[in-house]
């Protein structure tokens, strides 16, 4: 017994001994939630014991074994004192560069090792943090676990329950204080790992405001001058010095910053690594596509030319994903992987860009590779303000020296490349303006100025160049996905193709500006200033009383309201191009539906702007009802309208495209509006009609639901023809027209005597009833043919006029009785 109440297994083996003798245990709860009020009946203790011992087995492999493999505790105990080294380490590499006067590079460097370090030991806290939780809610589940015990202990004593029923009791009650006591020493472990790491984050955030603070006054220093001039003896001697002792010092810090990124992102890396072997399979069968297919756009622009390089291309994308992920990576890693970008993008460009400025392209990527490798010397102040100012140098030269070169391929402007070349020329001129103020202004002793200008150059131009690049990409990726499957099978696509890969390459250009906008204002270090000041006038409100709207809220309710507006075109474009053809429904309901679309869209779109703007709803309800009577009275016609437009719609008494006659306006429907339809004349001429007049009015819709219309045609044949041949006649000229339907059957008729003709009617249907006056017009043609191959005359009208007197006898006499009534016909 006493073995027992000391050994977990020896418990475990007796439960499971007890258990197989009482039987199976009746289902209850996983979970044994003790309530320390309410003791266990004895029926249900082995079942409770039962899972009481599961938990302590799960509380034990808690212990023992940490499931979190990334983070567990060991690995914290044993990663803690190396990061304070690596702290201890860069607090002094810290005030070093801040004492030299760092660049914004150094600076930003900085930056990103603090934040980086800060990360690592946030999540370490957050790890141990989950674990301190977990920990005391086990601790008190398990002190409710033992007084429900302990009271059923004492009632099973006072019920006199049997000795193994006891037994079971107090091996649980044995067995549950051990757990509570490795609990506490686990939980106490974790405390203080809380409390170390803690320490360790607040020391990255007094670094971090540190450097924050001296770079933000950084700004404040440009207009001063705070070094001395180049051509200063002294300055040359302490750069030596500096290389001296501080040139290998750079290298073996770049090389274990670039280690220890390589070991903390082992998996993000290997991410992106299979990311560039699946970008490089799909560009290759883009390419082959490309060239089976001899993509070119609208604009003559060959498709093919972007795969031509698959490689590059999927570097090109593999890097822009990795700095998108990884936006302030060490300045080791972001050299590396910049120099890496910027080959991949210019091997992309060449096949996109004409010969002769292939040289300009090289020459400016030759340039930028030499700046980010003199940002390794950002640890040496003065050897990298000399490279510095050499590089500007150098780079105001190139500059000058291609405006030159190129002056007389720049003079023989292609037509239709001007705009283009124009840019390029201006970007130049740009890039040798910044380079010589940089050298200027670093060279004369404001180097804090001219490495500002410097590095808002080159990075601007850099962003320049490789969005370029991801633009072109891009573009030609949505070109070709436009041409496969399924895409290709959708007439929007299809039958438009042209104009979305024009909105597609303006959406492409204008995320293109607003990036690089974004980075230009980065590099200048004006992006902080211009958000804050954007952020000022759109706060800014305009009080009026208890209502306040700000310029935020405006543009915010205006893009709302325009977002809405795009969503619903988009929505109406696709279901007419692509659902309404493949639907079979009757005519009238596709228009029906999409303006319902519409409508919906654009109230639900004012209804989420109103809301943006700021607005209470329930202040807007009631302004809205107290106006409500008035706007009544005041437009109720327009209401009248709006309202008779909904029932058009749901009733379609009248659909778009009906021949329509209402009143004196006879003519086909083109559209029907929220407050007015139109109607297009047979004349051509539109006329706008109220659409409570297609509701009260009496409106005749010559487009039945059938699409079917009858046609009649009346003709007047001369006495003395044979009824039964002209109604065979106008028979076989109704079967034979193509556009009149069998059923119901072509009717001719005769109709009755005329004056001088026997009267008859063909009446046809017809399903062509968009254009059945041309039926009409193509039927008489026939007839009258048939007619006179027939030998059946058209009557003409005779007129007998008698004139009295002298003047009368004679004309009888000379016309004479046998005269025909022709004659007479004056």
């Amino acid at each position: 017994m006493k073995t027992m109440r000391h050994s977990l297994p020896g418990f475990l083996a007796l439960c499971a001994l007890v258990t197989l003798a009482v039987g199976p245990a009746m289902a209850q709860d996983k979970a044994p939630a003790g309530d320390p009020s309410v003791s266990i009946p004895i029926p249900e203790i082995a079942t409770r014991a039962e899972d009481v011992a599961a938990l302590l087995r799960s509380l034990d492999l808690l212990l023992t074994a940490d499931t979190n493999t990334d983070i567990n505790i060991e690995t914290i105990r044993q990663r803690l004192p190396e990061l304070s080294k690596q702290i201890d380490a860069r607090l002094g590499e810290t005030a070093q560069r801040l004492d030299g006067l760092p660049s914004f590079e150094a600076l930003d460097e900085l930056l990103t090792s603090w934040q980086r370090m800060r990360g690592e030991l946030s999540r370490i806290l957050e790890r141990l943090t989950q674990r301190a939780t977990r920990l005391e809610a086990e601790m008190e589940r398990l002190a409710g676990i033992l007084d429900t015990w302990k009271r059923t202990r004492a009632d099973a004593l006072t019920s006199k329950a049997p000795a193994p029923v006891l037994q079971r009791i107090d091996g649980i009650l044995a067995a549950i204080p051990g757990v509570q006591k490795r609990l506490r020493d686990e939980r106490g472990v974790v405390l203080v790992l809380q409390d170390q790491v803690a320490r360790q984050i607040a020391r990255c955030e007094e670094e971090l405001d540190r450097a924050a603070t001296f770079r933000q006054g950084y700004v404040g220093k440009l207009l001063v001058r705070d070094t001395a001039p180049i051509w200063n003896r002294e300055v040359q001697e302490q750069v030596w010095a500096d290389i001296a002792i501080n040139a290998r010092e750079s290298f073996a810090t770049s090389a274990a910053h670039l280690r220890q990124f390589v070991r903390e992102e082992s998996g993000q890396l290997l991410f992106l690594t299979g990311l560039f072997i699946l970008f490089i399979g799909l560009l290759r069968t883009a390419r082959r596509r490309a060239q089976l297919w001899h993509l070119v756009d609208e604009r003559g622009f060959s498709v093919e030319l972007v795969f031509a390089r698959p490689v590059a291309t999927a570097l090109v994308v593999a890097m822009l994903t990795f700095f998108w992920v990884y936006p302030h990576p060490p300045r080791a890693v972001f050299t590396l992987v910049s120099t890496i970008a910027l080959v991949a993008v210019i091997q992309s460009v060449v096949p996109l860009i004409e010969p002769w400025q292939i040289g300009w392209l090289r020459a400016l990527g030759a340039f930028f590779l030499a700046d980010l490798f003199r940002g390794l010397f950002a640890v040496v102040p003065r050897l990298e303000r000399q490279l510095f100012l050499l590089e500007m140098l150098v780079g105001a030269g190139v500059a000058g020296w291609i405006l030159y070169r190129d002056r007389a391929p720049l003079r023989q402007k292609e037509q239709g490349k001007t705009g283009k070349l124009d840019k390029l020329r201006a970007a130049t001129v740009l890039l040798l303006v910044g380079f010589t103020a940089s050298f200027l202004a670093g060279a004369v002793g404001y180097m804090s100025l001219g490495r500002q200008a410097g590095y808002g150059t080159l990075g601007s131009a850099y962003a320049a160049l490789a969005l370029s690049a991801g633009t072109r990409v891009a573009y030609g990726l949505a070109v070709l996905l436009l041409r496969v499957q399924p895409l290709r099978r959708l007439q929007s696509v299809t039958r438009h193709r042209a104009l979305l890969e024009e909105r597609l390459l303006r959406l492409l250009h204008w995320c293109a500006i607003a990036t690089w906008a974004w980075v230009t204002l980065r590099v200048f270090s004006l992006a902080t200033p211009v958000a804050t000041a954007v952020r000022g006038i759109f706060t800014a409100e305009l009080a009026w009383g208890s209502l306040k709207i700000g310029l935020g809220d405006v543009v915010e309710f205006s893009l709302t309201l325009w977002l809405a507006f795009l969503v619903s075109r988009f929505i109406g474009f696709v279901l007419e191009e692509d659902v309404y053809p493949r639907t079979r429904l009757a005519p009238g309901i596709p228009y029906a539906i999409s303006s319902l679309l519409h409508y919906a869209i654009l109230f639900v779109g004012f209804l989420l702007a109103v809301s943006a703007l700021g607005l209470d709803l329930n202040k807007v309800t009631i302004i809205g009802g107290a106006f409500g009577v008035g706007i009544g009275f005041g437009l109720q016609n327009v209401v009248n309208n709006f309202v008779s437009g909904l029932i058009v719609l749901f009733e379609r008494p009248v659909r778009v495209g009906d021949a329509v006659q209402i009143g004196d306006v006879s003519g086909q429907v083109r559209r029907i509006g929220i407050r007015s339809s139109t109607v297009r004349t047979w004349e051509g001429a539109e006329v706008t009609v109220p659409n409570a007049n297609l509701v009260s009015d009496r409106v005749t819709n010559w487009t039945p639901t059938d699409r079917w219309r009858r046609i009649g045609l009346p003709v007047g044949v001369s006495y003395g023809s044979d009824p039964e041949k002209v109604l065979e006649v106008l028979r076989v000229v109704a079967c034979g027209h193509a556009q009149v339907r069998a059923e119901p059957a072509p009717q001719p008729l005769f109709i009755g005597f005329g004056d001088s003709a026997l009267l008859f009617e063909l009446r046809v249907w017809t399903d062509g009833i968009a254009d059945w006056q041309q039926v009409r017009s193509e039927l008489a043609v026939a007839l009258n043919a048939a007619l006179k191959a027939a030998e059946i005359e058209i009557a003409l009208p005779v007129r007998e006029v008698y004139v009295r007197g002298e003047a009368s006898g004679a004309a009888d006499r000379r016309l004479g009785p046998g005269t025909p009534p022709q004659a007479r016909n004056q």
